[in-house]
């Protein structure tokens, strides 16, 4: 449905506040085919430190199978990285092949190992080269 060329409005099931068609973002799979929260409330409802948290471990549930609970056990007893000792924000690292999660690293060490393609072989060819 085209609502671009017409002033037409509804109402933000969110803010109860009603609305030009411009105020809403597109969504086919709705009879208008608008969504049902004006842009600003939808903004403020998916920007929120709380929804963030909650996408975050929705995010860790769906790729690694982690429940909330275990992700954050898992946070309380890593404090560093366990490869470089560095205490920015840790990342879930697992084993591409099983899919098993072997605990949390910073960024740049899970992108170490990925480029390493997880090959401890090549990774002690590495080391060997850096020592020389």
């Amino acid at each position: 449905m085209n609502h671009s060329a017409t002033a037409l409005s509804k109402v933000c099931r969110k803010c109860n506040t009603e609305k030009t068609y411009d105020n809403f973002s597109p969504d086919k799979r709705l009879k208008d085919g608008l969504q049902s929260y004006c842009k600003t409330c939808q903004g403020k409802h998916y920007h929120s430190k709380r929804n963030s948290e909650d996408r975050k471990l929705s995010d860790i549930k769906r790729k690694y199978g982690l429940e909330p609970e275990e992700y954050k056990s898992i946070v309380q007893s890593t404090p560093h990285c366990p490869i470089c000792g560095s205490e920015e924000p840790l990342v879930v690292d697992h084993d591409h092949s099983t899919g098993k999660v072997r605990g949390l690293i910073c960024q740049p060490c899970n992108k170490a190992l990925g480029f390493f393609r997880d090959n401890t072989q090549s990774m002690k060819n590495a080391i060997k080269y850096l020592e020389q």
